[in-house]
């Protein structure tokens, strides 16, 4: 399967340089659904974003001399191209909470020391393989939300159209990572012992400082004790759309000897938002295109049981 599956997507790779116009009103201090539980859930992955965005690219870069596979280099350089820009226009979102008064900054710093410490002391062919299990997890996110725009009504849309375009880019290069250490590395027994490492070190360090970083930015933000508002983040977490468990249901199928990203082959939705923003160059208007299309695709009793994070 990972053989079939490992062409799948190089095509769809495609760098747009897009900047967003984001400020303390189009950024809101709760910008995900009005709630803070749902929205500092965000904010402590997304904080991250820019500086483990530079970490993947870099990781990336450092083995291109060992890719012999065109395809494999091309698409390597197109995603370096993507992430550099998602890293400046997440900088710009950070800072905007930053100035709401919610210190991003300061989890962001956390993550800096742990990820400068892993270059120090990790080999390429290690950190590369990180790099993979953090893009498969980024994928599944993606992948989860752009099924359900519907999650964002209550976002401005200018911050939903940076988000749903990054989605869309995280989703076309979602095997790029995994196959750059993969011919990086060798393949064989070697390659797979080095992936599953990667796997369950991404574990290890993903999820505490998620964690951490959430209830840190709820403390900060005086919201630790809204049990109304951690219920509906569980609600989305665990049941619908259950975020939070398909990244968990993710994780087995990892350690497949057989396993390849587009072992999960969700272009279909990714070309909506394409083909829209092709037609008109707008990003607000191709996450509408995907708006309308979900509302029209998804049976009525389970639209009106999607939560609402009101």
């Amino acid at each position: 399967m990972a053989l079939e599956n490992r062409k799948i997507g190089y095509d769809e790779v495609v760098t747009r340089d897009i900047h967003f116009p984001m400020n303390v009103e189009n950024v809101a201090r709760h910008w995900f659904g009005n709630d803070p539980w749902s929205t500092h859930w965000m904010n402590a992955i997304l904080a991250a974003v820019p500086d483990g965005e530079r970490w993947v690219m870099n990781s990336a870069r450092r083995q291109l001399d060992k890719l012999d596979d065109p395809e494999v280099l091309n698409a390597a350089k197109e995603f370096i191209r993507q992430e550099r820009i998602h890293a400046r226009e997440h900088d710009e979102m950070n800072a905007i909470g930053v100035q709401h008064g919610v210190p991003i900054d300061k989890v962001e710093g956390v993550f800096k020391l742990i990820r400068k410490q892993l270059q120090h002391r990790l080999s390429d062919d290690m950190q590369s393989s990180i790099a993979a299990a953090f893009e498969h997890f980024t994928a599944i996110i993606s992948s989860v939300l752009l099924e359900h725009p519907e999650l964002f009504d209550k976002t401005h849309p200018e911050l939903r159209a940076m988000l749903y375009w990054h989605f869309v880019e995280e989703t076309e290069h979602k095997s790029v990572s995994y196959d750059v250490f993969v011919d990086a590395s060798g393949g064989g027994f070697r390659s797979y012992r080095l992936r599953a490492s990667g796997m369950l070190l991404a574990i290890a360090l993903g999820f505490p400082i998620m964690i951490g970083n959430q209830t840190y930015l709820l403390y900060k933000d005086r919201q630790i004790l809204n049990l109304r508002s951690a219920a509906k983040m569980a609600k989305v977490l665990f049941w619908r759309p259950g975020i939070l468990s398909k990244v968990l249901g993710g994780v087995p199928p990892y350690f497949s000897p057989t396993f390849h990203p587009w072992d999960d082959d969700n272009r279909d939705v990714i070309r909506i938002w394409k083909h829209a923003y092709e037609e008109t160059g707008d990003a607000q208007k191709a996450y509408q295109a995907l708006r309308n299309h979900r509302s029209t695709n998804i049976p009525e009793t389970l639209s009106a049981a999607q939560p609402e994070l009101a």
